[in-house]
């Protein structure tokens, strides 16, 4: 019976506009030969959230990943999310190999904190931003991570490893710092798109029979106005204070700001004013009481704000100075940055199988049973 291998491709802000924009044969080509689907990523549509969702086929109200920071509410205290101190489910990896589906499994990331947060079960585990020697000699010199070529970098190494140890089962992540700086027509993502669709090329050429999947963890869009809904609250006699969820340490991608956030209240009695205070504001869309949120959104109810906030396409959330300023940013993590393309290749599904991006990761997991 043929040994079946899979290779998932998280192209990080990969969204159709970015795809639709760029000229990519071998995208095209796979999506040809097997489906291209228009599906969801989960919101909030952040890294974190969609990264652990697709590498454990659940949503997070299993997997307790909702942000790329977490506050701790007993002592209102935060901490970065870069590790797995925080995950609630089994990866992939670890599926696959007590399964015995895989003999070998390779996770490769740009960052460093997925790589942490996913590493359990892994037989390979690469980060481009910090490669371990025998990488840098199969792949090249290092990147700096605020590159177009990190992520060349990465689909090399996938690319070789996949020739010199052929895993059964492949996650890969890249980053998405191009499509902070540029719009899906602007040449440097599409040099950026037509070099990643060149060595996925070379890749499907050495094993032309490997299971294809790829997707993306969020879109990307322009913004011209940030708000802090914590600090519009306070001045309207609410204390609040509020996170985007985005927040992480690649400042230099986002500035920290992003399309939804997580209001942590004084006192939560106030939840019913805070909530028609900010569906009154311009730039805020949806506003949730938590338990509302996490029913609606498949969220861990205890790993979240009081409220959850979504801005419509414009408006980002930021710790800022005033409730209201002007900005130019191209950010995530709204509503409207969480539709994302699914290309299956060599799949024993079909487009109409795949909802979210996790359905990848679902729907490994049930062939397992």
């Amino acid at each position: 019976m043929k040994r079946r291998k899979i290779l998932i491709l998280c192209i990080d802000a990969g969204s159709h506009d970015y795809l639709a924009a760029s000229d990519l044969p071998t995208l095209q080509k796979l999506a040809k030969a097997g489906f291209y689907r228009h599906a969801n990523a989960v919101i909030p549509s952040v890294t974190n959230v969609n990264n652990v969702s697709i590498a454990t086929g659940t949503f997070p109200e299993t997997h307790g990943i909702t942000t790329n920071y977490h506050v701790d509410r007993a002592t209102n205290k935060g901490e970065f999310i870069e590790d797995n101190r925080f995950l609630l489910a089994p990866t992939l990896f670890e599926i696959a190999k007590a399964s015995k589906f895989a003999d070998k499994t390779a996770l490769f990331v740009t960052k460093k904190k997925l790589l942490r947060m996913l590493e359990t079960g892994t037989d390979i585990a690469v980060a481009a931003e910090n490669p371990p020697s025998e990488y840098i000699q199969m792949a090249g010199e290092v990147e700096p991570i605020y590159s177009i070529e990190i992520n060349w970098w990465l689909l090399r190494a996938v690319r070789e490893t996949l020739r010199r140890d052929d895993p059964e089962f492949v996650y890969c992540s890249t980053t998405d710092w191009v499509q902070h700086k540029y719009a899906p027509d602007a040449d440097p993502s599409q040099r950026h798109l037509a070099i990643l669709d060149q060595i996925i090329g070379e890749i499907v050429d050495a094993d032309p029979g490997r299971e294809i999947y790829i997707t993306a963890d969020h879109g990307m869009l322009a913004k011209t106005t940030a708000l802090d809904p914590g600090h519009l609250l306070t001045e309207q006699g609410i204390p609040a204070s509020a996170i985007p969820i985005i927040k992480d340490r690649y400042i230099a991608h986002h500035g920290n700001l992003g399309g939804a956030a997580y209001v942590f209240l004084k006192n939560r009695a106030d939840t019913p004013k805070a909530i028609e205070t900010l569906l009154s504001t311009p730039g805020i869309e949806e506003a949730y009481a938590a338990e509302d949120a996490a029913c609606t959104f498949r969220l861990h109810r205890e790993r979240i704000g009081d409220i959850f906030v979504l801005a419509d396409k414009t408006t980002v959330f930021g710790e800022l100075e005033t409730a209201v300023e002007p900005t130019s940013v191209r950010s995530h993590g709204s509503r409207h940055e969480s539709y994302v393309p699914i290309i299956g290749y060599n799949s024993p599904w079909s487009a109409t199988d795949f909802e979210y991006n996790l359905d990848i990761g679902r729907l490994f997991l049930e062939s397992l049973r």
